[in-house]
């Protein structure tokens, strides 16, 4: 995608981006009512989504702005329930420099293989540079890439071959490739050998590239944000506008390829550029990419024939974030229009929402292959009823007075309960009920609260992520996640958001994901503590403690761990009720103080650093006395010396400290297994000198 050249190409043709040529019918055949009712069995999905921008050797005129926003955007597509309809945990995403080679080569040798069975469906999904050696065999580019050893650096493209057609076993899979933006990263690689080795894959599976022989595949930085163009049409394909043959709710994978193809060559052409989707393979007839059964419902009540057109959304203020049919789609800006090309005909609903503004809708009827644009105003700036703002004033002081007690929540609580009953619109006391109705124990009212805040200002971060935050505490894993990634990307600057995106993957055994999600946080700023917390964190389920001890050891160094802030966002500065688990890790714990100190404890008894870990785990009990996990710990440490040293001094200690750990919690899920450790210490205690 060489960005300078397509920039330049917009420039001179402003006028034509403007006014797109009539583009020819496509109609859609509407599904038979027997086909609309018939139920679809959906395989089960498993994907990799490989994006990389900046490459750590290359030059950086040869890095690809928008290639992991455009990854971004294909993973949250395959994850949505509108879209690819694959669980989240299903899929595995590696961005930046976390896509290097041997990240690659374990994610599609290794995890790929081992989950993924014969009735399963396999995505591939890789934008970034693809590269040609000497002899002109071919390579996808990851982040660490060498081009002066291409071979031993970069991913072959033969293995790629051998992994998706032999040691893979679905029966669908599909690879999906934007690879071919530049002819200038090694001599060999040309458009056309970077092209010509995606023709030599095996037919054994759909491959779709994003042009052909020697066409460069091209960045759009007008296209919804800046993406490529490729990408862009690819995920609008999977949210259901290729879905037109017949229109059922359902995305096939013809459906999608020529969707794709007719779009992109359609959009390129309109610009004075050409680029044309190829694909080749074998592939069955009822290959299966998407599916929404919302869409489907819909149109059983439908009668009209579907067509593609485009819509070019105007607003009066910056930073609208435009919504369509429910899916956000991206921001506009008074100076700049939102274009969304790639539509189905017919009706849509569009919505611009902003933090200051009442949200505003249009609905509009696009009629097939045409450009409409479409006003959205924002003309009435939010505004709270007197009444209703001075309890949610009166509750907020209690709420942030440190030590409140149950009394003083639950007049919060009714404080902000008669708010909202004044101003049925008023956000911001949705949100605080959620944190005090969590404070006070009642999750379920609470995700009640959090999801009310949410839908009455979806541009807030802090709604968002209290709302992920609920979900993940009720036991909505998936739901949860998808939340605190969309709070990523309205909060692109704010550290705290990762940090806790980072606990969520780690609640649910995503620890490399969660370290990603942690050095993001470190990222937006060196100096937050809970950042360093989580990564280390992270990297303690991974056998990394070398490198969480650092972490631990920055987080401490940091210390104060922003009390304030954490009562801004979330609920666990009052406490949860959640408790760490045995592997360590910390579960939205209130004492960040002792989670680090226990940290570092985990990881001089994994080094077995004996002493060292007892003298950590003892700082840990003095920050938070009542957590069983640290006595646990604290007495293996000591019985661990025992067995080293056969020392009786070491008994006493680890006998109390797991008594004190069954005081804490009586039916700990070890219960049985300390109650036998103790009965033993009880015999071995008079035997030993």
């Amino acid at each position: 995608m060489n960005s300078g050249l397509l920039i330049a190409s917009l420039l001179a043709q402003t006028l034509l981006a403007q006014t797109l040529t009539q583009r020819d019918l496509n109609l859609a055949k509407l599904g038979s009512r027997d086909q609309l009712t018939a139920k679809v069995a959906v395989p089960r999905g498993y994907a990799v989504v490989i994006g990389i921008s900046d490459y750590q050797k290359l030059e950086k005129d040869q890095d690809l702005p928008f290639a992991e926003r455009d990854a971004e955007s294909v993973y949250e597509v395959l994850i949505s329930k509108e879209g690819g309809n694959i669980e989240w945990q299903n899929v595995r995403k590696l961005l930046g420099k976390d896509a290097t080679q041997a990240r690659i080569r374990q994610t599609l040798e290794e995890w790929l293989p081992s989950v993924a069975t014969e009735q399963d469906r396999v995505i591939v999904y890789f934008v970034g540079h693809g590269l040609v050696d000497d002899n002109r065999a071919g390579y996808l580019a990851p982040y660490d890439v060498d081009p002066r050893n291409v071979g031993g650096t970069a991913y072959p493209m033969s293995r790629l071959s051998e992994v998706l057609a032999n040691k893979v076993k679905s029966r669908w899979k599909v690879l999906l490739t934007d690879a071919c933006h530049s002819g200038k990263i090694t001599p060999n690689s040309t458009l056309s050998t970077v092209n010509d080795t995606f023709r030599q894959l095996p037919r054994g599976f759909l491959t779709l590239n994003s042009s052909r022989e020697s066409e460069r595949s091209f960045e759009d930085p007008t296209l919804s944000g800046g993406h490529g163009v490729f990408s862009y049409f690819l995920a609008r394909a999977w949210m259901g506008q290729s879905d037109d043959d017949p229109s059922d709710g359902v995305v096939t994978a013809d459906e999608l390829v020529n969707y794709v193809r007719r779009e992109v060559r359609k959009y390129a052409r309109d610009r004075g550029e050409n680029q044309t989707p190829t694909d080749h393979g074998d592939f069955p007839n009822d290959l299966i990419l998407g599916f929404d059964p919302g869409r489907r419902q819909k149109l059983t009540q439908a009668s009209i024939e579907l067509a593609n057109g485009t819509l070019v959304v105007e607003v009066n203020v910056d930073n609208v974030e435009v919504y369509l049919d429910d899916n956000r789609y991206g921001v506009a800006s008074a100076k700049q229009p939102l274009r969304i090309p790639g539509l189905a005909s017919g009706t849509h609903t569009l919505r611009g929402v902003h933090s200051d503004y009442e949200p505003v809708s249009n609905e509009v009827n696009l009629i097939p292959g045409s450009t409409q644009t479409v006003p959205l105003r924002l003309h009435y700036r939010k505004t709270v009823k007197p009444g209703a703002q001075a309890k949610y004033d009166d509750a907020r002081k209690i709420w942030d007075r440190s030590g409140a007690s149950k009394a003083d929540l639950l007049k919060a609580a009714a404080l902000l309960e008669d708010a909202f009953k004044e101003d049925s619109k008023f956000g911001a006391a949705a949100l605080l009920s959620c944190r005090v109705v969590a404070a006070l124990g009642d999750s379920a009212a609470a995700l009640k609260h959090c999801r009310r805040a949410v839908s009455l200002d979806e541009t807030s971060p802090e709604a968002r992520v209290m709302f992920g935050v609920m979900l993940l505490q009720t036991g909505d894993a998936a739901e949860a996640v998808r939340e605190l990634q969309r709070a990523l990307t309205q909060s692109p600057k704010d550290p705290f958001v990762p940090s806790v995106l980072a606990e969520a993957l780690i609640q649910v055994d995503r620890y490399q994901d969660a370290e990603t999600a942690a050095t993001d946080a470190i990222a937006r700023d060196a100096n937050f503590a809970q950042g360093y917390l989580m990564r280390g964190e992270a990297r303690l389920p991974q056998n990394k403690f070398d490198q969480a001890a650092e972490d631990y050891q920055q987080a401490l160094r940091l210390s104060e761990f922003r009390s304030g802030g954490l009562r801004t966002f979330a609920f666990f500065a009052v406490g949860t009720g959640m408790t760490k688990h045995r592997s360590g890790r910390a579960a939205l714990h209130r004492n960040q103080k002792a989670v680090a100190y226990f940290g570092l404890c985990s990881c001089e008894f994994n080094r077995k650093n004996f002493i060292r870990a007892i003298n950590y785990c003892e700082r840990s009990v003095k920050e938070d006395q009542s957590d069983p996990d640290t006595q646990i710990l604290l007495g293996q440490n000591y019985l661990e010396l025992f067995n080293r040293d056969n020392r009786r001094e070491y008994l006493g200690p680890a006998q109390h400290s797991l008594e004190a750990a069954l005081r804490l919690q009586p039916h700990h899920e070890r219960e049985s297994e300390l109650k036998k450790q103790i009965a033993q210490i009880r015999e071995l205690i008079p035997l030993v000198r």
